[in-house]
Protein backbone atom coordinates (compact mmCIF):
# COMPACT_ATOMS: atom_id res chain seq x y z
CA UNK A 1 0.00 0.00 0.00
CA UNK A 2 1.25 3.47 -0.85
CA UNK A 3 1.73 6.09 1.82
CA UNK A 4 -0.57 9.10 1.60
CA UNK A 5 0.91 12.10 -0.16
CA UNK A 6 1.29 15.49 1.47
CA UNK A 7 -0.93 18.47 0.70
CA UNK A 8 1.97 20.08 -1.13
CA UNK A 9 2.44 16.99 -3.32
CA UNK A 10 -1.30 16.88 -4.05
CA UNK A 11 -1.29 20.57 -5.03
CA UNK A 12 1.77 20.00 -7.21
CA UNK A 13 0.09 17.12 -9.05
CA UNK A 14 -3.19 19.04 -9.39
CA UNK A 15 -1.28 21.94 -10.93
CA UNK A 16 0.32 19.63 -13.48
CA UNK A 17 -3.09 18.15 -14.32
CA UNK A 18 -4.53 21.65 -14.87
CA UNK A 19 -1.60 22.72 -17.05
CA UNK A 20 -1.76 19.62 -19.24
CA UNK A 21 -5.56 19.80 -19.49
CA UNK A 22 -5.36 23.40 -20.69
CA UNK A 23 -2.56 22.64 -23.13
CA UNK A 24 -4.44 19.67 -24.60
CA UNK A 25 -7.86 21.36 -24.66
CA UNK A 26 -9.55 18.83 -22.38
CA UNK A 27 -10.47 21.15 -19.49
CA UNK A 28 -14.20 20.47 -19.96
CA UNK A 29 -13.87 16.71 -20.47
CA UNK A 30 -14.35 15.02 -17.07
CA UNK A 31 -13.35 11.59 -18.39
CA UNK A 32 -10.09 12.96 -19.82
CA UNK A 33 -9.38 14.83 -16.57
CA UNK A 34 -9.92 11.61 -14.63
CA UNK A 35 -7.53 9.67 -16.87
CA UNK A 36 -5.01 12.49 -16.74
CA UNK A 37 -5.21 12.62 -12.94
CA UNK A 38 -4.60 8.87 -12.75
CA UNK A 39 -1.63 9.15 -15.12
CA UNK A 40 -0.06 12.00 -13.14
CA UNK A 41 -0.57 10.14 -9.85
CA UNK A 42 0.96 6.97 -11.25
CA UNK A 43 3.98 8.81 -12.65
CA UNK A 44 4.45 10.74 -9.40
CA UNK A 45 4.28 7.55 -7.35
CA UNK A 46 6.89 6.00 -9.65
CA UNK A 47 9.27 8.81 -8.79
CA UNK A 48 8.71 11.41 -11.51
CA UNK A 49 8.84 14.57 -9.38
CA UNK A 50 10.33 17.05 -11.86
CA UNK A 51 7.51 19.33 -13.04
CA UNK A 52 8.66 19.53 -16.67
CA UNK A 53 9.26 15.80 -16.93
CA UNK A 54 5.91 15.01 -15.33
CA UNK A 55 4.15 17.51 -17.61
CA UNK A 56 5.73 16.05 -20.76
CA UNK A 57 5.01 12.44 -19.80
CA UNK A 58 1.40 13.19 -18.85
CA UNK A 59 0.81 15.23 -22.02
CA UNK A 60 2.25 12.44 -24.15
CA UNK A 61 0.03 9.91 -22.42
CA UNK A 62 -3.17 11.91 -22.87
CA UNK A 63 -2.29 12.62 -26.52
CA UNK A 64 -1.97 8.91 -27.16
CA UNK A 65 -5.23 8.11 -25.34
CA UNK A 66 -7.19 10.80 -27.17
CA UNK A 67 -5.40 10.19 -30.48
CA UNK A 68 -4.18 13.79 -30.65
CA UNK A 69 -1.32 14.23 -33.13
CA UNK A 70 2.03 14.85 -31.45
CA UNK A 71 3.72 18.02 -32.67
CA UNK A 72 6.83 17.31 -34.81
CA UNK A 73 9.10 19.29 -32.45
CA UNK A 74 8.02 17.34 -29.34
CA UNK A 75 10.15 14.49 -28.02
CA UNK A 76 8.52 11.08 -28.38
CA UNK A 77 10.98 9.00 -26.38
Amino acid sequence: MLAPISKEDARFCAGVVKEVARAQGVVRDPAAIGRLTAVVAKLYNRGVHDRDELHMAAARSIQIELDIPVEPNEKTT
